[in-house]
């Protein structure tokens, strides 16, 4: 329980940081509100008027801060523990990636580890796919929304080479304007992660793949 509880402490000051600039934004707009409605009123209470707009510009600063960031976190948590994941303060992070690599056995190629990679996916129920968007030699791109705040978009690309085939993974949320989303695409991409692994590993003929 007391790991659990740094692990959300982590991830609430790293979605803290995340959100440092519009933080920063609002209380700088709100004091500037509140200090020119001040002097507008009286022009003789200028020095008073900063002083008042900068508090309550702080507060409001900090207020959203807070509650952007808890609310973040348990957001983060749920996605979390519905994909049998604990949470990590990275997942704060977007876009969210991984990459291996694994030996290739001769005449292997990126098609058929694609497949295989999409047929693993295909057959387990969380995360579970909503939609396939791309699929072509060497490239997969799935879309998520079940249980999730919003739809994230898990693009994985395999790149083959004489003996060896690199996969990338990129997890983040299909609303390219979002800066947050409450740990939907780390939880995407770290509960599929695995089952990539094994389907690439065991097409291209890796013999240590469970």
């Amino acid at each position: 329980m007391r790991r659990l509880g740094g692990i959300m402490i982590g991830y609430w000051f790293a979605a803290l940081r995340r959100v440092a600039v519009l933080v920063a934004v609002v209380a700088v707009a709100m004091c500037a509100f509140i200090a020119g409605v001040t002097i507008w009123d009286d022009p003789g209470t200028w020095v008073e008027a900063l002083r008042d707009g900068v508090l309550i510009g702080l507060a409001w600063g900090v207020g959203i801060g807070v509650v952007g960031a808890t609310s973040s976190t348990w957001g983060a948590a749920r996605a979390a523990s519905r994909h049998g994941l604990r949470l990590a303060a990275e997942a704060v992070t977007l876009p969210c990636t991984a990459e291996f690599r694994v030996p290739l056995s001769s005449g292997v190629t990126a098609y058929q580890l694609t497949d295989s990679v999409r047929y693993a996916l295909s057959e387990i129920q969380v995360p579970l796919i909503d939609e396939v968007t791309e699929f072509t030699h060497g490239k997969l791109t799935l879309v998520y929304r079940h249980s999730l705040n919003g739809p994230v978009k898990l693009h994985i690309s395999i790149v083959t080479e004489r003996d060896t085939a690199t996969v990338t993974m990129d997890a983040r949320p299909t609303a390219a304007w979002r800066r947050m989303d409450d740990g939907a695409s780390w939880s995407v991409l770290t509960a599929s992660e695995p089952h990539v692994r094994k389907a690439v590993r065991q097409e291209a003929g890796d013999t240590t793949a469970a």
